[in-house]
Formats: C-alpha cells, sequence, structure tokens
C-alpha cells in the first residue's frame, strides 16, 4: 500500500482522492502520510495560499480559512521505491 500511496501522491491527487481511492479514512491516510515523511520517503513544504495557483482560483479563497497548506514531494528515495527518476 505504501508503493500505491506514494505513487498516487507522485501522480498529483490530493490526499482526500488518494484515500476515498483506497477506500481509507484521511486521518489514517494522514497518519501514514506523516511515516513516510519521517522514513524519508516523502518531503512536506509548507506554503501559505498566495503561493498556491490552485488557491488563487478558487472562488472562496478570499474567505478561506487555511493560513497554511502542506504539500508533499516524493524524495529521492521515494521516486526510487515506485521506480520513477
Amino acid at each position: 500500500m505504501i508503493k500505491e500511496v506514494l505513487q498516487r501522491i507522485y501522480n498529483g491527487e490530493t490526499l482526500a482522492e488518494i484515500a476515498e481511492s483506497l477506500k481509507m479514512e484521511v486521518g489514517a491516510l494522514m497518519g501514514m502520510v506523516e511515516h513516510l515523511v519521517k522514513m524519508g520517503y516523502l518531503e512536506e513544504r509548507k506554503r501559505t495560499p498566495e503561493e498556491s495557483i490552485g488557491c488563487r482560483t478558487c472562488p472562496l479563497y478570499r474567505v478561506c480559512s487555511k493560513k497554511e497548506l502542506r504539500v508533499y514531494y516524493l524524495t529521492d528515495k521515494g521516486r526510487k521505491l515506485i521506480g520513477v527518476k
């Protein structure tokens, strides 16, 4: 399942999309993602909504309460595990 989660993150799926497709609770997936960060397969980068193009195009952008977004990227170790460069 770890490889599948990493592959889906690599493909650009959101955590909500991944949880739904794997029939998992979002909280359980977040626990797995945090573990993958600690294991060195993922890197977490925090961004403000102003830095995210997706947020700026959202109709709720001006009233959104999100102050900081978490974006996850595969590390070299994570890419190696799923077989991409």
